[in-house]
């Protein structure tokens, strides 16, 4: 099962079609990168992606526990963070499952214990 499915996707701006019937899928695992000249619409197609834009034709659709994150380009971001500091905030939820993680895997391989083990893996599987 696809983590996100686009099918016949049409768009266009004032008079430019930017996308005419545009299909993909992108599967757990993958990565996908949008590039193009200035007005292609690379921003277009984020906010479609996101539902902040409604396509003129077309259909997306998410896995129903697919969780989005965007950092849009014009963000303001606090100086006093490194954009390493800013972007961990966005994950903060993340880096603390991970953390939870590591730590379980260590007391589990520490004092044998799989129950540890366990828990680490069902933390890992969601």
């Amino acid at each position: 099962m696809s983590l996100l499915k686009v099918e016949n996707l049409s768009h266009s701006f004032a008079e430019k079609k930017l996308y005419d019937q545009a299909s993909f899928e992108l599967y757990k695992g993958e990565h996908m990168g949008v590039v193009g000249q200035n007005g292609a619409g690379k921003s277009t197609l984020i906010k479609i992606l996101t539902g902040e834009v409604i396509p003129d034709k077309g259909e997306i659709v998410w896995q129903s526990n697919a969780q989005i994150g965007h950092l849009d380009q014009y963000a303001q971001v606090d100086g006093q963070y490194t954009i390493n500091e800013y972007l961990q905030t966005a994950f903060a939820n993340l880096m603390e499952m991970e953390q939870r993680m590591n730590y379980l895997y260590e007391e589990s391989a520490a004092n044998a214990d799989n129950d540890l083990l366990m828990k680490a893996v069902e933390l890992q599987n969601n």
